[in-house]
Protein backbone atom coordinates (compact mmCIF):
# COMPACT_ATOMS: atom_id res chain seq x y z
CA UNK A 1 0.00 0.00 0.00
CA UNK A 2 2.68 2.17 0.89
CA UNK A 3 4.74 3.54 -1.92
CA UNK A 4 7.32 1.40 -3.50
CA UNK A 5 10.34 1.64 -4.18
CA UNK A 6 9.76 -0.44 -7.74
CA UNK A 7 12.63 -2.71 -7.98
CA UNK A 8 13.21 -4.06 -11.81
CA UNK A 9 11.04 -7.14 -12.44
CA UNK A 10 14.95 -9.12 -13.09
CA UNK A 11 15.93 -8.32 -9.76
CA UNK A 12 12.92 -9.95 -8.35
CA UNK A 13 13.48 -13.04 -10.36
CA UNK A 14 17.14 -12.99 -9.28
CA UNK A 15 16.28 -13.26 -5.46
CA UNK A 16 13.41 -16.10 -6.09
CA UNK A 17 15.13 -17.89 -8.25
CA UNK A 18 18.62 -17.78 -6.17
CA UNK A 19 16.71 -18.41 -3.05
CA UNK A 20 15.94 -21.92 -4.64
CA UNK A 21 19.31 -22.70 -5.63
CA UNK A 22 20.54 -21.15 -2.52
CA UNK A 23 22.64 -18.56 -4.71
CA UNK A 24 24.02 -16.37 -2.11
CA UNK A 25 23.44 -13.62 -4.74
CA UNK A 26 23.45 -10.59 -2.15
CA UNK A 27 25.58 -10.01 0.44
CA UNK A 28 25.98 -7.41 2.96
CA UNK A 29 29.32 -6.10 4.72
CA UNK A 30 29.03 -4.67 7.98
CA UNK A 31 32.03 -2.49 7.46
CA UNK A 32 32.45 -1.19 11.16
CA UNK A 33 30.04 -0.70 14.42
CA UNK A 34 31.32 3.01 15.35
CA UNK A 35 29.05 5.58 14.23
CA UNK A 36 29.38 9.68 14.64
CA UNK A 37 25.87 9.06 16.27
CA UNK A 38 24.72 7.59 18.96
CA UNK A 39 20.43 6.84 18.75
CA UNK A 40 18.52 5.62 20.81
CA UNK A 41 17.58 2.49 19.38
CA UNK A 42 20.35 1.21 17.34
CA UNK A 43 21.02 -2.35 17.26
CA UNK A 44 25.34 -2.14 16.71
CA UNK A 45 27.00 0.34 17.96
CA UNK A 46 29.63 -0.02 19.76
CA UNK A 47 32.04 2.58 20.62
CA UNK A 48 36.14 1.31 20.18
CA UNK A 49 36.98 0.13 23.91
CA UNK A 50 33.41 -1.89 23.28
CA UNK A 51 35.44 -2.93 20.46
CA UNK A 52 38.18 -4.06 22.18
CA UNK A 53 36.11 -5.37 24.58
CA UNK A 54 34.60 -7.63 22.61
CA UNK A 55 37.64 -8.80 21.39
CA UNK A 56 36.74 -8.64 18.15
CA UNK A 57 38.90 -6.37 15.29
CA UNK A 58 37.59 -4.44 12.48
CA UNK A 59 38.69 -6.69 8.86
CA UNK A 60 41.31 -5.08 6.67
CA UNK A 61 40.55 -3.61 3.38
CA UNK A 62 42.32 -6.96 1.71
CA UNK A 63 40.18 -9.45 3.62
CA UNK A 64 36.92 -7.89 2.40
CA UNK A 65 38.69 -7.87 -1.27
CA UNK A 66 39.11 -11.45 -0.79
CA UNK A 67 35.36 -12.74 1.03
CA UNK A 68 33.97 -10.42 -1.85
CA UNK A 69 36.22 -12.68 -4.81
CA UNK A 70 35.25 -15.65 -3.24
CA UNK A 71 31.56 -14.47 -2.97
CA UNK A 72 30.95 -13.10 -6.41
CA UNK A 73 32.87 -16.26 -7.82
CA UNK A 74 29.77 -18.07 -5.83
CA UNK A 75 27.66 -15.48 -7.55
CA UNK A 76 26.98 -12.71 -5.64
CA UNK A 77 25.74 -9.45 -7.22
CA UNK A 78 24.07 -7.05 -5.79
CA UNK A 79 26.26 -5.64 -2.22
CA UNK A 80 25.45 -3.26 0.64
CA UNK A 81 28.30 -1.41 2.48
CA UNK A 82 27.02 -0.37 5.78
CA UNK A 83 27.78 -0.30 9.35
CA UNK A 84 27.89 1.82 12.28
CA UNK A 85 28.57 4.19 10.23
CA UNK A 86 30.55 3.36 6.56
CA UNK A 87 32.30 6.41 5.78
CA UNK A 88 34.03 6.03 9.39
CA UNK A 89 35.73 2.75 8.00
CA UNK A 90 39.28 3.74 7.25
CA UNK A 91 40.55 2.65 3.87
CA UNK A 92 36.41 3.26 2.71
CA UNK A 93 37.35 4.87 -0.62
CA UNK A 94 39.95 1.81 -1.22
CA UNK A 95 37.60 -0.66 -0.49
CA UNK A 96 34.79 0.68 -2.62
CA UNK A 97 36.55 1.61 -5.75
CA UNK A 98 37.89 -2.26 -5.72
CA UNK A 99 34.76 -3.25 -4.95
CA UNK A 100 32.81 -1.41 -7.96
CA UNK A 101 36.00 -2.33 -9.91
CA UNK A 102 34.66 -5.77 -9.56
CA UNK A 103 31.25 -5.13 -11.11
CA UNK A 104 29.03 -5.28 -8.13
CA UNK A 105 25.66 -3.31 -7.89
CA UNK A 106 26.61 -1.83 -4.66
CA UNK A 107 24.02 0.59 -2.13
CA UNK A 108 25.43 2.34 0.92
CA UNK A 109 23.04 2.50 3.79
CA UNK A 110 24.27 6.06 5.90
CA UNK A 111 22.76 8.42 7.99
CA UNK A 112 24.64 11.14 5.70
CA UNK A 113 26.05 13.49 8.18
CA UNK A 114 29.55 12.86 7.43
CA UNK A 115 29.21 13.79 3.65
CA UNK A 116 30.65 16.55 2.01
CA UNK A 117 31.43 18.12 -1.22
CA UNK A 118 34.61 16.04 -1.91
CA UNK A 119 33.02 12.66 -0.73
CA UNK A 120 30.47 13.82 -3.30
CA UNK A 121 32.89 14.85 -6.05
CA UNK A 122 34.44 11.31 -5.61
CA UNK A 123 31.34 9.48 -5.58
CA UNK A 124 30.19 10.71 -8.56
CA UNK A 125 32.89 9.68 -10.59
CA UNK A 126 31.67 5.75 -9.84
CA UNK A 127 28.57 6.46 -8.33
CA UNK A 128 26.95 3.73 -6.24
CA UNK A 129 23.26 2.04 -7.60
CA UNK A 130 21.63 3.59 -4.13
CA UNK A 131 22.24 5.48 -1.18
CA UNK A 132 20.13 4.47 1.58
CA UNK A 133 19.70 7.37 3.83
CA UNK A 134 18.25 7.17 7.48
CA UNK A 135 15.70 10.16 8.33
CA UNK A 136 15.34 10.54 12.03
CA UNK A 137 13.57 13.75 12.13
CA UNK A 138 12.53 16.78 10.60
CA UNK A 139 14.72 19.06 12.74
CA UNK A 140 18.06 19.31 14.24
CA UNK A 141 16.54 19.26 17.52
CA UNK A 142 15.09 16.20 17.27
CA UNK A 143 18.12 14.61 15.70
CA UNK A 144 19.64 15.74 18.89
CA UNK A 145 17.28 14.47 21.25
CA UNK A 146 16.98 10.73 19.17
CA UNK A 147 20.48 10.51 17.55
CA UNK A 148 22.77 13.41 20.14
CA UNK A 149 23.83 14.98 17.35
CA UNK A 150 22.29 18.52 17.59
CA UNK A 151 23.89 19.37 14.10
CA UNK A 152 22.30 16.00 11.79
CA UNK A 153 19.15 17.43 10.67
CA UNK A 154 21.16 20.05 8.72
CA UNK A 155 23.93 17.92 8.04
CA UNK A 156 21.97 15.41 6.33
CA UNK A 157 19.75 18.00 3.93
CA UNK A 158 23.23 19.44 2.94
CA UNK A 159 24.41 16.46 2.13
CA UNK A 160 21.09 15.22 0.44
CA UNK A 161 21.02 18.14 -1.55
CA UNK A 162 24.49 17.55 -3.10
CA UNK A 163 24.14 14.11 -3.49
CA UNK A 164 20.75 14.86 -5.93
CA UNK A 165 22.47 17.37 -7.57
CA UNK A 166 25.33 14.69 -8.91
CA UNK A 167 22.56 12.88 -9.97
CA UNK A 168 23.37 9.56 -7.67
CA UNK A 169 20.02 7.87 -6.31
CA UNK A 170 19.23 8.19 -3.09
CA UNK A 171 15.90 6.34 -1.05
CA UNK A 172 14.99 7.58 2.65
CA UNK A 173 14.43 4.91 5.49
CA UNK A 174 12.83 6.35 8.21
CA UNK A 175 13.09 4.71 12.07
CA UNK A 176 9.44 5.97 13.21
CA UNK A 177 10.00 6.05 17.61
CA UNK A 178 8.47 7.75 20.61
CA UNK A 179 11.57 10.37 20.02
CA UNK A 180 9.69 11.61 16.88
CA UNK A 181 6.31 10.90 16.04
CA UNK A 182 5.88 14.38 16.28
CA UNK A 183 7.29 15.41 13.52
CA UNK A 184 6.30 12.33 11.06
CA UNK A 185 4.00 14.53 8.95
CA UNK A 186 6.71 16.69 8.17
CA UNK A 187 9.13 13.91 7.34
CA UNK A 188 6.56 12.10 4.78
CA UNK A 189 6.28 15.97 3.19
CA UNK A 190 10.16 16.28 3.28
CA UNK A 191 10.31 13.37 1.38
CA UNK A 192 7.57 14.05 -1.00
CA UNK A 193 8.71 17.24 -1.75
CA UNK A 194 12.14 16.31 -2.50
CA UNK A 195 10.89 13.46 -4.75
CA UNK A 196 12.00 10.45 -2.35
CA UNK A 197 10.18 7.93 -1.59
CA UNK A 198 10.61 7.09 2.08
CA UNK A 199 10.10 3.73 3.84
CA UNK A 200 9.38 4.09 7.17
CA UNK A 201 9.34 1.43 9.97
CA UNK A 202 7.46 1.54 13.14
CA UNK A 203 9.03 -1.13 14.57
CA UNK A 204 11.89 -1.79 16.21
CA UNK A 205 14.18 -4.83 16.72
CA UNK A 206 15.56 -5.95 20.03
CA UNK A 207 18.78 -4.97 19.69
CA UNK A 208 20.02 -8.45 20.57
CA UNK A 209 23.68 -8.29 18.81
CA UNK A 210 24.45 -5.19 20.92
CA UNK A 211 23.38 -6.21 24.51
CA UNK A 212 22.20 -10.16 24.72
CA UNK A 213 20.24 -9.56 27.36
CA UNK A 214 17.81 -6.88 25.54
CA UNK A 215 15.95 -10.09 24.02
CA UNK A 216 12.25 -8.24 23.84
CA UNK A 217 13.35 -4.92 24.71
CA UNK A 218 14.07 -1.67 23.21
CA UNK A 219 13.91 2.28 23.35
CA UNK A 220 10.33 1.83 21.47
CA UNK A 221 6.92 1.80 21.42
CA UNK A 222 4.32 -0.08 23.10
CA UNK A 223 2.66 -2.52 20.25
CA UNK A 224 -0.77 -0.36 20.60
CA UNK A 225 1.53 2.24 19.96
CA UNK A 226 3.61 1.38 17.33
CA UNK A 227 0.26 -0.03 15.50
CA UNK A 228 -1.47 3.39 15.43
CA UNK A 229 2.05 4.82 14.13
CA UNK A 230 2.10 2.32 11.26
CA UNK A 231 -1.28 3.22 10.32
CA UNK A 232 -0.50 6.77 10.57
CA UNK A 233 2.32 6.45 8.01
CA UNK A 234 -0.02 4.75 5.39
CA UNK A 235 -2.36 7.27 5.52
CA UNK A 236 0.09 10.03 5.16
CA UNK A 237 1.83 8.52 2.47
CA UNK A 238 -1.58 7.62 0.92
CA UNK A 239 -3.80 9.63 1.14
CA UNK A 240 -7.44 9.40 2.67
CA UNK A 241 -9.21 7.93 -0.01
CA UNK A 242 -6.78 4.93 -0.92
CA UNK A 243 -6.13 4.43 3.23
CA UNK A 244 -10.05 4.17 2.94
CA UNK A 245 -9.70 1.92 0.29
CA UNK A 246 -6.07 -0.42 2.41
CA UNK A 247 -8.40 -0.12 5.51
CA UNK A 248 -11.34 -2.01 3.89
CA UNK A 249 -8.73 -4.69 2.15
CA UNK A 250 -7.53 -5.02 5.60
CA UNK A 251 -10.73 -5.89 7.20
CA UNK A 252 -11.12 -8.27 4.45
CA UNK A 253 -7.76 -10.22 4.65
CA UNK A 254 -6.32 -9.09 1.68
CA UNK A 255 -3.59 -6.46 3.24
CA UNK A 256 -0.91 -6.59 5.31
CA UNK A 257 1.09 -4.29 7.57
CA UNK A 258 3.42 -2.56 5.75
CA UNK A 259 6.58 -3.13 7.87
CA UNK A 260 8.93 -5.52 5.26
CA UNK A 261 11.84 -3.87 3.90
CA UNK A 262 12.25 -3.87 0.06
CA UNK A 263 13.48 -7.37 -1.14
CA UNK A 264 12.83 -9.24 2.13
CA UNK A 265 10.33 -11.90 1.91
CA UNK A 266 10.80 -13.91 -1.23
CA UNK A 267 8.37 -17.02 -0.42
CA UNK A 268 5.77 -18.36 1.65
CA UNK A 269 5.70 -21.27 4.35
CA UNK A 270 6.60 -22.31 7.46
CA UNK A 271 10.01 -21.89 7.21
CA UNK A 272 12.27 -19.00 6.97
CA UNK A 273 10.33 -17.03 4.03
CA UNK A 274 12.87 -14.07 3.37
CA UNK A 275 16.06 -14.09 1.66
CA UNK A 276 18.55 -14.07 4.37
CA UNK A 277 20.51 -17.33 4.66
CA UNK A 278 18.71 -18.07 1.68
CA UNK A 279 20.47 -16.37 -0.90
CA UNK A 280 21.90 -13.28 1.18
CA UNK A 281 23.92 -13.19 3.93
CA UNK A 282 25.32 -10.38 6.07
CA UNK A 283 28.96 -10.35 7.50
CA UNK A 284 29.90 -8.18 10.26
CA UNK A 285 32.32 -5.59 11.16
CA UNK A 286 34.17 -8.78 13.10
CA UNK A 287 33.92 -11.37 10.72
CA UNK A 288 31.38 -13.34 11.32
CA UNK A 289 28.35 -14.49 9.00
CA UNK A 290 24.98 -14.36 9.61
CA UNK A 291 21.66 -14.36 7.71
CA UNK A 292 20.71 -10.81 8.07
CA UNK A 293 22.20 -7.93 10.69
CA UNK A 294 19.54 -8.75 13.13
CA UNK A 295 20.33 -12.38 14.25
CA UNK A 296 22.44 -13.20 16.93
CA UNK A 297 22.75 -16.70 15.10
CA UNK A 298 23.33 -19.33 13.40
CA UNK A 299 26.42 -18.00 13.00
CA UNK A 300 29.47 -19.36 10.21
CA UNK A 301 33.23 -18.21 9.81
CA UNK A 302 33.91 -17.25 6.37
CA UNK A 303 37.76 -15.63 7.11
CA UNK A 304 38.46 -18.53 8.76
CA UNK A 305 36.93 -21.70 7.21
CA UNK A 306 36.43 -19.80 3.39
CA UNK A 307 33.19 -18.63 2.28
CA UNK A 308 31.69 -21.55 0.37
CA UNK A 309 32.15 -24.02 3.43
CA UNK A 310 30.48 -21.11 5.53
CA UNK A 311 28.00 -20.25 3.09
CA UNK A 312 27.15 -23.95 3.00
CA UNK A 313 26.49 -24.14 6.37
CA UNK A 314 24.15 -21.38 6.89
CA UNK A 315 21.81 -22.32 4.21
CA UNK A 316 22.10 -25.99 5.60
CA UNK A 317 21.27 -24.47 9.54
CA UNK A 318 18.66 -21.90 8.41
CA UNK A 319 16.99 -24.79 6.07
CA UNK A 320 16.18 -26.78 9.63
CA UNK A 321 14.84 -23.46 11.26
CA UNK A 322 10.94 -23.56 11.35
CA UNK A 323 8.55 -20.86 12.70
CA UNK A 324 6.50 -20.91 16.10
CA UNK A 325 3.75 -23.43 15.45
CA UNK A 326 1.55 -20.82 16.82
CA UNK A 327 2.84 -18.36 14.05
CA UNK A 328 2.63 -21.01 11.25
CA UNK A 329 -1.52 -21.75 12.27
CA UNK A 330 -2.16 -18.00 13.18
CA UNK A 331 -5.38 -16.30 10.95
CA UNK A 332 -3.39 -13.13 11.04
CA UNK A 333 -0.06 -14.81 10.03
CA UNK A 334 0.07 -12.71 6.51
CA UNK A 335 -1.06 -9.33 8.08
CA UNK A 336 1.43 -9.94 10.53
CA UNK A 337 5.15 -10.92 8.77
CA UNK A 338 6.61 -12.01 11.59
CA UNK A 339 10.19 -13.20 10.45
CA UNK A 340 12.90 -15.26 11.71
CA UNK A 341 14.86 -12.48 13.02
CA UNK A 342 11.87 -11.18 15.11
CA UNK A 343 11.19 -14.03 17.10
CA UNK A 344 14.52 -14.66 18.01
CA UNK A 345 15.21 -11.15 18.93
CA UNK A 346 12.05 -10.78 20.89
CA UNK A 347 12.30 -14.62 22.57
CA UNK A 348 16.01 -15.22 22.17
CA UNK A 349 14.47 -18.52 20.55
CA UNK A 350 13.48 -19.74 17.34
CA UNK A 351 10.40 -21.40 18.70
CA UNK A 352 8.35 -18.66 21.16
CA UNK A 353 5.90 -16.35 19.84
CA UNK A 354 7.40 -13.03 19.48
CA UNK A 355 4.57 -11.31 21.81
CA UNK A 356 4.89 -7.53 21.12
CA UNK A 357 4.86 -7.89 17.22
CA UNK A 358 1.97 -10.51 18.11
CA UNK A 359 0.42 -7.81 20.15
CA UNK A 360 1.00 -5.11 17.43
CA UNK A 361 -0.23 -6.95 14.56
CA UNK A 362 -3.97 -7.72 16.11
CA UNK A 363 -4.57 -4.21 17.47
CA UNK A 364 -3.66 -3.52 13.54
CA UNK A 365 -6.47 -2.89 12.31
CA UNK A 366 -8.38 -1.04 15.26
CA UNK A 367 -5.69 1.26 14.55
CA UNK A 368 -6.42 1.80 11.59
CA UNK A 369 -10.16 2.72 12.44
CA UNK A 370 -8.99 4.93 14.67
CA UNK A 371 -6.80 6.85 12.34
CA UNK A 372 -9.79 7.53 9.92
CA UNK A 373 -11.86 8.16 12.65
CA UNK A 374 -9.20 10.73 14.02
CA UNK A 375 -9.54 12.48 10.70
CA UNK A 376 -12.42 12.10 9.95
CA UNK A 377 -13.53 13.99 12.77
CA UNK A 378 -11.15 16.26 12.34
CA UNK A 379 -12.05 17.42 8.73
CA UNK A 380 -15.70 18.31 10.23
CA UNK A 381 -14.52 20.54 13.30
Amino acid sequence: MIPELVEPRIVKYLYSRSAVSHTPVSGTFELTPMCNMSCEMCYVRMTKSDMEKSGGRLRTVEEWLDIAETAKKAGMLFLLLTGGEPFLYPGFRELYEQLASMGFVISINTNATMIDADTVKWLAVNPPGRMNITLYGASDETYGRLCHNPKGYTQMTTALGMLREAGIMVKLNCSVTPYNIEELPQMIRFAKESGLMLQASTYMFPPLRRDTHMAGQNNRFTPEDAALAAAEVVRLQNGDEKFSMYLKQLEEGGAAMDESPDGCLVSEGDIIRCAAGRCAFWMTWDGRMLPCGMMTRPVTYPFRDGFEDAWKELTDIVGGIRLPAECSGCSLRKQCQACAAMVLTETDTFTEVPEYRCRMTKCYLDACRSVQKKEKEGQKA
